[in-house]
């Protein structure tokens, strides 16, 4: 007889996520970052009641975030490492973006039936953030918790000791360009990104005490003016728009970047089989709900590259399930274009 907990296992997995990101919005590993904390002092803090926290107290501990200690409900290792707001690997960002835009269900059969993103009311993201600066914001603290890790790994992974200019499309908070720069003192990085956006970077750029090599470009990436540049970033771009646009937007890139340039594409892969890794496949279902793209395979991702110009891809995992892919333009010169 089958026990079943395979896809039980599977039908409750939610219930983490939807834990998790409560804990985090009521501040809960925040409140237990000092020392452990007995039940009804914690609920006295939070400002709830402690019969519904010892529910959510439990699910946590048997995640293995919180523990039971001698002085009470304490940090598990990984919660004090990426759970308490302001830590160097503090995942809360992301984290909190989860309660008002939980994958549910429903969205993800809204998103099937119409063919289009479901978030936000089925809006467009990117044209619902320019109306919103607040939901802007909020979002780019999301993306910039998520990248502070895998923008120390990729510094590592790459060469950029002759220096030079890289822009960051779409690069937010700036997270990648700031380890870059911090990483290769020669390098000079720009951000590219919508104008409320940039605001927000300028922030951690200063905090980073960077300003002088870190600066950032309001601008339509698709669009506006943008310099020559010796390389161009795309962490987690391509992945937002289908692969026609991806393409215009290789093809530009390819136009942008001096001889000797090159294309850094940042991104979770999925396998070339399609079988995993689980989480990067489920990373999937959110650009589903989130946009029109999706996440690329290496081998996928090298023919996108090399349909919009450019040869010698090689890829390389990064952290975790974070890759690079690398790449330069075919020929010796970049396509016409630059700065257009």
């Amino acid at each position: 007889m089958r026990n079943q907990t395979q896809v039980y296992d599977a039908y409750i997995a939610g219930r983490q996520s939807a834990a998790l990101a409560a804990a985090v919005r009521l501040g809960l590993f925040d409140a237990l970052a000092p020392g452990a904390l007995p039940l009804e002092e914690l609920a006295r803090r939070l400002e709830v009641a402690p019969r519904p926290l010892g529910h959510l107290v439990r699910a946590l501990v048997a995640m293995d975030l919180l523990a039971r200690g001698p002085g009470g409900i304490e940090l598990g290792a990984e919660a004090a490492a990426e759970l308490v707001t302001g830590a160097p690997g503090s995942l809360c960002g992301l984290i909190d973006l989860e309660v008002e835009n939980f994958l549910t269900p429903r969205l993800v059969l809204e998103a099937l039936r119409s063919d289009a993103p479901s978030v936000y009311g089925g809006d467009d993201p990117w044209a619902a953030h320019q109306r919103d600066p607040e939901r802007a914001r909020a979002f780019t603290r999301a993306m910039h918790s998520i990248s502070l890790r895998p923008g120390e790994a990729l510094a590592e992974s790459v060469d950029f000791s002759r220096g030079g200019l890289l822009l960051d499309l779409g690069g937010g908070s700036g997270a990648l360009s700031i380890a870059l720069a911090r990483r290769w003192p020669e390098l000079r990085c720009t951000v590219v990104d919508l104008p409320e956006v940039c605001e927000l970077a300028e922030e951690y750029v200063a905090g980073a005490g960077l300003e002088g090599r870190v600066e950032t470009l309001p601008a339509d990436f698709f669009a506006d003016p943008l310099p020559p540049a010796d390389a161009v970033l795309l962490s987690q771009i391509l992945h937002d728009w289908t692969p026609e646009r991806g393409e215009a937007l290789l093809r530009r890139v390819r136009g942008l970047l001096r001889p000797e340039g090159r294309v850094l594409v940042h991104e979770k892969l999925v396998s070339d089989d399609g079988r995993g890794p689980l989480a990067n496949a489920l990373v999937d279902l959110d650009m589903l709900v989130w946009t029109e793209g999706q996440q690329y395979s290496a081998a996928s991702l090298a023919a996108l590259l090399e349909r919009s110009g450019f040869e010698g891809v090689s890829s390389r995992r990064t952290t975790g399930y974070w890759s690079v892919v690398e790449a330069r333009p075919a020929g010796a010169a970049g396509l016409p274009g630059a700065g257009d």
